[in-house]
């Protein structure tokens, strides 16, 4: 199950456990494998990149899931002007070399997929909405592990800091 807190300015923070996280990158890189993908960014609805695969050296994939994220907005929007009760669950963009193929995954998160023209949408629809059936039970698996906040916080950080603390008020 997804971890959400709720932040002072209102947003959400998502808290993925380690098993997620190794699940979503698991069906992330078979998704690039079966589609000959470009790039494949895993995303939450904030914009925030969570992972990513392929070929993404020369491409700005902070940028691009920011942009994925404002285009989800805007089209959630545009769903309601023409009477959708939902937001749209997925866009497509056509370019001359490559197109983005993006989809929500539930409620928090979503896919982009970059592609070259010569793959065929088809392959990218069937292949993308098996990832995400996926991803959607990936995310719902428990931790096994319970991890309690005095056990993130290393036994010495305490003893560090009190004397960090104290030098600098010397």
């Amino acid at each position: 199950m997804v971890q959400t807190k709720k932040l002072r300015d209102g947003s959400r923070q998502i808290i993925l456990n380690g098993k997620q996280y190794e699940g979503i990158t698991k069906i992330l890189a078979e998704l690039a494998t079966k589609t000959k993908a470009s790039a494949i960014l895993f995303a939450d609805m904030s914009g925030q990149l969570i992972s990513q695969r392929g070929n993404t050296e020369n491409m700005n994939t902070t940028v691009l899931s920011a942009l994925a994220a404002s285009d989800f907005a805007a089209t959630a929007e545009m769903a309601k002007l023409v009477g959708e009760e939902a937001k749209f669950k997925l866009l497509f963009h056509e370019g001359e070399k490559r197109n983005v193929y993006l989809s929500n995954v539930g409620d928090y998160f979503f896919l982009v997929v970059v592609f070259d023209v010569n793959v065929t949408l088809g392959l990218i629809r069937i292949y993308t909405k098996k990832a995400i059936q996926s991803l959607q039970e990936a995310l719902e698996q428990e931790s096994t592990e319970d991890i309690s906040p005095k056990d993130m916080i290393d036994s010495d950080f305490s003893s560090l800091l009190g004397d960090a603390l104290d030098e600098t008020f010397k």
